[in-house]
């Protein structure tokens, strides 16, 4: 009798019992009870955190109980400030169970770049190398200077290899050439159509006929030429262009 009760059937029955309830006792504990007390939890809305300071942040994110998660990447931005919060996930206004993880990232403030020079461009072409590196062009004066054509960049300000941030206005010093005076017709050549009527305006001349040409070395809108040509006194005149195309 008592070598039936402990034959090897027996021992396989219990032991595949003893795992059965392990196994059984383990998902409830990991598995389902987490996820009844999950069903059961409150739930809170996402607080607006984009450009407070992170301190602040964590501190708004701990009285709604929901946890202050770092991301450690950062990113450039021209809105936000420096040091302030810049994203978040999940968004402001997301409703979201108790206790979850809300991550943020924090803004680099604006990218900085290195200015060229610009010195012997024309002024469109200075234009556009500005807005390739994200800045802005600011005031144009036009001076007198016999060693700069006219129509070409003398030099900028800031001066060129100063460091600036991206979205800066960068004012520009154009050459006259030697002779035109104040009153003088001004060099528009490698200017865009827009900036070339601000100038024949501002200088009380009136803008004649618009011939438009194809240059491959242009981009569209560029005055090509002009009549009557840069220098001496014609105000009042009319003035003709040619355009790229």
């Amino acid at each position: 009798m008592l070598a039936r009760f402990f034959s090897k059937p027996f021992f396989l029955a219990l032991l595949f019992w003893i795992l059965a309830g392990a196994l059984l006792y383990f998902a409830i504990n990991s598995v389902a009870m987490p996820y009844v007390a999950g069903k059961f939890k409150g739930t809170v809305i996402v607080p607006a955190l984009v450009s407070l300071p992170p301190e602040e942040a964590r501190g708004i994110l701990e009285k709604n109980d929901l946890i202050y998660m770092l991301d450690s990447t950062g990113d450039y931005s021209g809105d936000v400030p420096a040091g302030k919060i810049l994203s978040q996930y999940p968004e402001n206004g997301t409703e979201v169970k108790k206790g979850r993880r809300i991550w943020v990232k924090i803004s680099k403030g604006y990218k900085s770049v290195e200015l060229p020079s610009l010195r012997g461009l024309s002024l469109r072409q200075a234009e556009i190398t500005l807005q390739q590196l994200g800045l802005k062009m600011g005031r144009v004066r036009e001076v007198r200077n016999s060693l700069i054509p006219a129509g070409a960049v003398i030099g900028t300000s800031p001066a060129a290899n100063a460091t600036l941030e991206k979205g800066r206005e960068v004012n520009i010093e154009l050459s006259q050439g030697k002779e035109a005076g104040s009153a003088g017709m001004p060099s528009l050549t490698g200017m865009s159509l827009g900036k070339a009527k601000e100038v024949i305006k501002s200088r009380k001349l009136s803008l004649g006929k618009i011939t438009y040409k194809k240059d491959m070395r242009s981009l569209p809108n560029t005055i090509l030429s002009q009549t009557p040509s840069a220098g001496g006194d014609y105000k009042g005149r009319m003035v003709d262009l040619v355009v790229s195309k």
